[in-house]
């Protein structure tokens, strides 16, 4: 193995250590000297590959984040329309967090606190899925898909809101267990709120007081029945 390869494989198992100990003992109560036993190495070894303790914090989302940035990227053009890009991108998080239990806690119970964490590079990354989000949202509004009054980011803040809501529940309660259940519903009951409706309508006539309701419009009868009828 090259020299550079080695050296990139330590720096994953830091993180992966970094990972562990910041989830099991909280980023406060955690030392680099925690980290460095967990990921097997020296404490100066350790400060070789970074600097603070901060610096590792936010370099963990940074490296979890790429790839599901990166398939984001290749595989959202391919999807036809808002709807299918709005679920695309809701299953991208509720995936993420689903097969990535102690990143989802670090999230939700630290990085989302952290003022700091908002001028790094990953936050950048994060937040470039949620503008593609917001972008969908809007999709939508110009295309007709969606009311012309829908607040955008409010309903971005509901899908997030969401999510992180779900998130949480599992992570301090143990429910639910199965995030990827609730993709769909949860898709379905926001985006079911701002479609607008069909254009479907129907005319009422009566002849002689007798009714023939709800006739389609556009159904022409008399072409269905010479159609019916035997040549």
């Amino acid at each position: 193995m090259a020299r550079r390869d080695i050296k990139e494989a330590r720096k994953d198992n830091i993180i992966d250590a970094a990972l562990q100990v910041f989830t099991e003992k909280g980023y406060a109560n955690a030392t680099m000297t925690d980290i460095a036993k967990k990921a097997g190495v020296s404490t100066p070894v350790l400060y070789g590959y970074f600097k603070t303790k901060e610096d590792l914090l936010f370099t963990i989302p940074e490296k979890l984040s790429e790839e599901p940035v990166r398939t984001l990227d290749v595989a959202l053009p391919y999807f036809r329309g808002p709807e299918a890009k709005i679920r695309f991108i809701v299953q991208g998080y509720i995936t993420l967090y689903e097969n990535n239990p102690l990143y989802a806690s670090l999230v939700m119970l630290e990085l989302k606190t952290n003022r700091k964490f908002l001028k790094t590079k990953a936050y950048v990354t994060i937040q470039k899925v949620a503008r593609t989000l917001l972008e969908s949202i809007r999709e939508g509004i110009n295309d007709g898909t969606f009311k012309d009054q829908t607040d955008a980011f409010l309903v971005r803040s509901m899908i997030l809101g969401t999510i992180e809501h779900l998130c949480i529940n599992k992570i301090l309660l143990g429910e639910p267990k199965d995030l990827q259940v609730y993709v769909d519903p949860l898709v379905d009951t926001i985006l079911e709120g701002i479609k607008k409706p069909s254009k479907h309508f129907s005319i009422n006539l009566s002849i002689n007081n007798l009714e023939i309701a709800d006739i389609p419009a556009g159904d022409n009868r008399e072409d269905k029945q010479d159609k019916e009828e035997p040549a």
